[in-house]
This record gives structure tokens, sequence and C-alpha cells, in this order.
């Protein structure tokens, strides 16, 4: 085996036989080959720290030498300008890793690379990367302190290249690209954020923060130079003193719900939003062709500027529905024309079956989709699709783990991490939708993982010396408590050490051959009694298993 790892397990198979799995084993790196960059250096400023480097110890199929504690050296390679490398360049490695933390180097250039290199071992090259001089962005033309939210910022916003001293890199070109951070939650900036520097100097002529606000800032960013911050500045409005749609209501099936969710905001007079106003926002039906009712969660509160209605439906087709959204103090809104269509017949299928899986294994390809009348595929439906495991099906006490709730894409859902731990047949899982016939899926089994414990079933109770102790069973089971029955070995009973009377001897038949996973010991015997500080307690051992002890017991 090529990798190295913890918990490895062989399965033997043969035509019309049962299979058989190994016990767990461990295979271990090699000796020590090679070196490789396994963090390999960033780009940074001249003498600045460079982040860590990580260079490792690697056998020769590739494997981390955990065992490998010898001293690696890294030097510079491609040195594009003369550079000196300093820091701590001898790092003695540690389960194979050697980091270097501490590196500078002294000269600016593109296309550094560093060298690692170990006694006995294959050296290694690193990525190449780059040490700059300091270029960095700056704000040469900041934000005013004000500016009114919804309007152009004004004067433009420049944003220049410059060297370590400030000076402007006319030979810059590059694109400088500036976002919004800072300022009420939900706040936008608007206009060409994304600008080619001219002679170094890139300008923001079309900026726009769309809501009142303080505390904004612009963040400039260009590749191979240091980002920017501007000064903070604030955005102010007149009063709030309307409603407006900023997500329209779209076309929708009736009794469907309005997607995407219908938004609207607190608006000034220039159509700019107004975070600071509290009370709540009422929508209702305007234009009704059709005589609809509007259901779903009707009046909202106000949060930074905007209420956000995400469960509208309306029962009746009609084309050219409008709603009207109204708050007190406050001139009202209404949206654009939508249409309300008729739904189709929808009923659920599974498309995708379970199939017989491993207890604690994803149950592969469950696939649920949205069907009409005629059995064509629903598109339009995108409602989501719960699935649970069918009423008095598999086994009792159950659960399905994973994503069991999945919002259909194009009418179809996927659920693709289900999992169900206790082994069982007859499972059934039940796909189900708010409003949509549901279905059944076809019978799947779980079966018990392999094999992980040796585990009393039952316990051994207090008897007589020299008298049989009650019958009692031995199971061998998963990691999910599931008893394996296809386990083919034996289990051996002995007395836990430390335990009972010293001296005292079991009896009986101590090894039988499991049989469905279980064992029943009906034969064994304590000849010396002993109870309270030499009660005694039986091990149940399986090669290759966890062992298992079982309760305290005595023998009178």
């Amino acid at each position: 085996i090529d990798k190295a790892g913890v918990g490895y397990t062989l399965i033997a198979s043969m035509t019309g036989m049962l299979p058989a799995t190994s016990t767990a084993f461990t295979v271990v790196a090699g000796t020590a080959t090679h070196l490789a960059f396994t963090t390999q250096p960033l780009s940074t400023g001249r003498a600045t720290t460079m982040a860590p480097v990580g260079v490792s110890g690697f056998d020769a199929a590739g494997n981390l030498a955990t065992g490998f504690t010898g001293n690696i050296t890294v030097a510079i390679g491609t040195n594009p300008n003369f550079g000196t490398l300093s820091g701590t360049l001898v790092v003695k490695a540690v389960a194979g890793v050697s980091t270097f933390s501490t590196l500078k180097i002294d000269s600016a250039g593109l296309g550094y690379t560093l060298t690692a290199a170990a006694t006995g071992l294959t050296g290694a090259t690193s990525a190449s990367f780059d040490i700059t001089a300091g270029e960095k962005l700056a704000f040469t033309v900041q934000p005013p302190s004000t500016t009114a939210a919804g309007a152009v910022i004004t004067p433009a916003i420049q944003v220049s290249a410059t060297d370590s001293l400030g000076g402007v890199l006319t030979a810059f070109t590059g694109n400088v690209t500036v976002a919004l951070t800072g300022g009420p939650a939900g706040a936008a900036l608007t206009g060409t954020k994304t600008v080619a520097a001219v002679a170094g100097v890139a300008t923001f002529s079309n900026l726009v923060v769309d809501s009142v606000g303080t505390g904004y800032k612009l963040n400039a960013t260009a590749s191979g130079l240091a980002s920017a911050s501007s000064n903070a500045f604030n955005t102010v409005g007149g009063a709030a003193v309307k409603l407006g749609f900023i997500v329209q209501p779209s076309a929708t099936p009736a009794g469907a719900i309005i997607q995407p969710a219908v938004q609207v905001a607190v608006q000034d007079a220039g159509g700019a939003t107004v975070k600071g106003v509290s009370g709540s926002i009422t929508v209702a039906i305007g234009a009704n062709p059709s005589g609809g009712v509007l259901s779903g969660t009707l009046t909202v509160p106000i949060n930074a500027g905007v209420a956000s209605f995400p469960n509208l439906s309306i029962d009746k087709a009609g084309n050219n529905y409008t709603l009207t959204a109204a708050s007190t103090g406050l001139t009202g809104a209404t949206s654009v024309p939508f249409n309300v269509t008729t739904p189709a017949t929808i009923h659920l299928v599974f498309s995708g079956q379970p199939d017989t899986t491993t207890a604690g294994q994803i149950i592969a390809g469950v696939q649920v989709t949205a069907l009409d009348g005629a059995n064509a595929v629903v598109t339009s439906f995108t409602g989501p699709v719960t699935v649970v495991i069918a009423a008095g099906t598999g086994a009792s006490g159950a659960t399905l783990l994973g994503t069991t709730v999945v919002n259909a894409v194009n009418g179809v859902a996927n659920f693709s991490d289900l999992s169900i731990q206790k082994a069982g047949s007859g499972y059934k899982l039940s796909a189900s939708s708010p409003g949509v016939a549901g279905v059944n899926s076809a019978s799947f089994a779980i079966t018990a993982a392999a094999a992980t414990t040796t585990h009393f079933a039952s316990q051994p109770a207090t008897t007589t010396a020299g008298t049989p102790i009650a019958a009692f069973d031995v199971d061998v089971r998963d990691q999910y408590n599931n008893v394996v029955k296809t386990f083919a070995g034996t289990v051996t009973i002995s007395i836990t050490a430390g335990t009972g009377a010293p001296g005292a001897v079991l009896s009986g038949t101590k090894t039988l051959t499991l049989v469905g996973g279980v064992a029943t010991f009906s034969d064994l015997s304590i000849n010396l009694a002993g109870s309270g500080n030499t009660a005694y307690r039986l091990t149940a051992t399986t090669a290759g298993l966890l062992a298992d002890v079982s309760n305290a017991f005595s023998i009178n």
C-alpha cells in the first residue's frame, strides 16, 4: 500500500462465499528520501518578514515522513536582484516538518525562489514569488466628509499607485477596484467600481452610495499593490417621505409563494433608502382582476429602512395584478403589474429511489420530482420538499440524518447526504411538500456496517460456585450498535483481570463460533465464591474487535 494511514482493512471475496474483512491495520511512512515545500513562500515587501514557509521530508511514495527529525536548510535559489536571505535559515524538523517563520529578503525583485536541503535527502525548489519595493495605493482625492445618498460623489474619487515615499508610479496602468465598507448594513455602492489607471491614477467619476448613513469608507485594491482605505464619510438625504418597491412582485402560480420575496423601502424625495426609520409597512392587492385574496405576512417591521415579505401568495389566476404598500406618515407605493398563472395539478414521485445501503453511509441517488397530471416535470415548481422515514417502516427508533428539506430546482429536489444508522429491512422514505400530493419510495434495507465491538447482549447472573451460570448472549456490533449478522468468527469468554476471588477458574465451553453474529454461552461455571469487592466480571474477546466487559455478578 503506497499511502500511510490508520484503519486500513482488507476484504477477501470469492464467488458464492460471504466476504471476509481483516482486522484494522496501519501503514506508516517510510524513511525520508526527499524534501518538498509544503507551505510555499508568498510575495512580500522588501526587508519584511515573510509569511511562514514550510518544508517537509517525504518517503519515496510521497508520504510525509513523520519520523524525520533532521535539520533542513533554506537558501535563495533564483535571485533576480542580488538579494540576501536573512532570518533562521536552519530548522530541525519536527514530525517531518520544518517551519521557517523569520525569513526576509533585502532587495526587491520579481521571480525569487527558495531552495531547501538536508543531509542525505533530495532537495527542493519553491514556487516563484516577488519581493516588492513597498508600492501601494493611496486616495489622492478623498470622498467629501458628507455627500448626498443616491447622488454621484463629487469631486470624483482618485486613487493613485505610489512608491514607498508617496510618489506616483506613472508607469502603472493596471485596474483599481473600490468597494464600500462600514456604514449601515445593506448599503450598496453603484457606478463604475473598477477603473484602469492612467499615468498611475484611477479616477472614479460616477460612484453613488444608495443609503443614508454614517461611518462609510472606500477600500481600494489592485494586483501587486498594497490596498488603501479612504477617510470616513457620511451620506445624508431628505426626510423619509415615501415608499418604493425595490424588489417587485413577479409572475407566479396561484397559491404559490411569490419569489423572490417582495421588498419595500422607506425613501427620501430623491429615492435614497432612509435607514433610521421605525414602524412597519403593510402590503395589499391593488389592481385585482380576478377577485384574488392575498395571503402571507402582510405587515412587516421596517429593518434598516426595508421591509421584506417572504411568503406572499394570491389564490386566483389573473393578469395585471398589482400590490400596494402603505406606512403611517409616508406616501404609499404601487408595484408594477404582474400575472398570477393557473397552477398545474402537481404530485411528487421518487425519480431516484433509495437503495439498500450500509448503516451510516450516504444513501445515493435519492431524487424527488414534481409532475403534472400528464406526468410531465413541472419545471416551475421550486417549493420545499421534505423526506422522512415513512411511518411504520424500517427499524423502530431509526432517524433519517442529513439535509431532509430541499428546495426543488426546475421541479426536481436532490437529496445528496441522507443516511440511516440503524440496520433494518423494509424501510421506505416519504416525500411531501405543502399543497402537493406526497409519495412513498420503494422499500429498501439498511445493513450493518463492519463489526467493531464485541458486546454482552445479555449479562451473566449471580449463581452458586460450580453451578452453570444462566445462559447469556454475546454478539458483535458495528459503530452504530447494530448486530453484524454476517460476521464470521469466534468469541472467547474469560474472567476479567483483577475481579473475583484469587485463583478462581472459569470452566465450560469458553470459545464459541458466532452464528448470525451471536454466541450463546450456557455451560460456564466458576469454582470459587466471590461478591462485593471480589465480585466477578467476564470479558468477551473477538479477534480484531474491541472487547467488552460484563456487569459485576456474585458467585455464592
